[in-house]
């Protein structure tokens, strides 16, 4: 391809300043598919083309930007004098266009490896006053928040000029009845940033009337709450199925009759523990389901927040519990336990990791609980963009 494009140079130079129907010439469509050895011969063979628009005022930069092409964004920045400048027919910057395509790769570049000219346009407003922050979390490009507010330079307070913040353009443009993942990830980084609404004048503040309070539907979380609530009646029925058949079973002789057979045996200990824990654990979710039935939102939310992490530690001990049951019965066998045991870890281990990212990424600001976040946002976000990606391929 590069020779012919060589050749094309060489005979018919001005052909690379055809623009076609979208007003866009070569080095538009180079840049457009990270075509870099063809952007660095048509920038030696022209010297204006990148400073040409098309018909919707982007630059090649634009397009580089727009389809994370970090290679060819940084080949063109390289030949910019002021790439503040370089802003389409919305006053959008190369950081406004990658956050709306969600092209966090082009960002986390921009952030640490491109001019301090650069850099500084990561708070540069639109003619909208939108900042990159505030077009991310419009798009809903959870990748790109969490880039954006893990920056320090990045402010998150900044209004634009209808006196929104990053949360409020979030919030305008969000699904409010059961909204997809992206959403929940973007409003959960946006709230443990500590990224706040727009503080209103007094003169917007408004004394309600007395009136009859109309319940809130509750719709959304019924099929959540159900299904917690079978799971918990499910390990509870488990639970207490085990606690009667204990593994090698009971003595029926005196002087020790109804004793567990295997009561002084080490993994014993361990399974009665576990499984008395499972036990009283998956009552107490399905108690505090029935709360959330009372069809009051706030209530159901509070009763699903204690719910779920006390499932998973249910989930855990009864799985611990296998694990030492199983041991118990198979022990004289050694490399049969050590394998058994070893699978077992290994699935319990996996099963806490799925568990967690489930119900973990919080939306507190606390910085204890953001730091302990970030990992499993970062293994959502990159989960959600790889499957994303797949789906558009299709």
């Amino acid at each position: 391809m590069l020779d012919i494009l060589q050749e094309i140079v060489n005979k018919k130079k001005d052909w690379i300043h055809v623009k076609d129907h979208k007003g866009r010439n070569a080095l538009h469509h180079a840049a457009s598919i990270g075509y870099l050895h063809g952007v660095q011969l048509l920038l030696k063979s022209c010297v204006t083309c990148h400073m040409e628009r098309d018909n919707d005022g982007l630059f090649p930069l634009h397009l580089a930007s727009a389809c994370g092409h970090t290679k060819v964004v940084k080949k063109l920045l390289e030949i910019c004098p002021n790439p503040k400048e370089i802003v389409d027919e919305k006053g959008r910057n190369i950081v406004h266009i990658a956050a709306i395509m969600g092209q966090s790769n082009v960002i986390t570049y921009l952030l640490q490896n491109a001019k301090d000219e650069v850099k500084g346009m990561i708070n540069g407003k639109d003619y909208d006053g939108n900042t990159p922050l505030h077009l991310a979390a419009s798009y809903c490009h959870p990748k790109v928040v969490q880039v954006l507010t893990w920056d320090k330079r990045v402010d998150l307070h900044w209004l634009n000029n209808n006196n929104q913040t990053a949360f409020d353009a979030f919030e305008q443009f969000k699904q409010e009845d059961n909204p997809p993942f992206p959403q929940r990830l973007t409003w959960c980084l946006l709230k443990s940033a500590g990224v706040q609404r727009a503080k209103r004048g007094l003169h917007s503040v408004e004394i309600p009337s007395p009136c009859k309070p109309e319940p809130k539907n509750t719709k959304f979380y019924k099929d959540r709450i159900n299904t917690l609530m079978v799971v918990s009646t499910l390990i509870t029925t488990v639970a207490f199925a085990a606690g009667f058949t204990l593994p090698g079973g009971i003595n029926s002789s005196t002087p020790k009759e109804g004793m567990a057979v295997m009561l002084h045996h080490m993994w014993f200990k361990p399974f009665i523990f576990c499984i008395t824990t499972s036990m009283y654990g998956g009552i107490s979710v399905t108690i505090t389901l029935i709360w959330a039935q009372l069809g009051d939102v706030t209530l159901a939310l509070f009763a699903l927040n204690v719910a779920t992490p006390l499932l998973g530690v249910t989930l855990a001990t009864l799985s611990v519990a296998f694990l030492a049951g199983v041991h118990l019965v198979i022990s004289d066998l050694s490399w049969l336990a050590t394998t058994i045991m070893i699978l077992c870890v290994i699935f319990i281990l996996l099963l806490l990791f799925l568990y967690i990212l489930l119900w973990l990424p919080s939306a507190s600001s606390n910085p204890i609980m953001r730091w302990i976040s970030y990992v499993p946002f970062k293994i959502l976000t990159w989960l959600f963009e790889k499957s994303s990606t797949e789906d558009k391929n299709m």
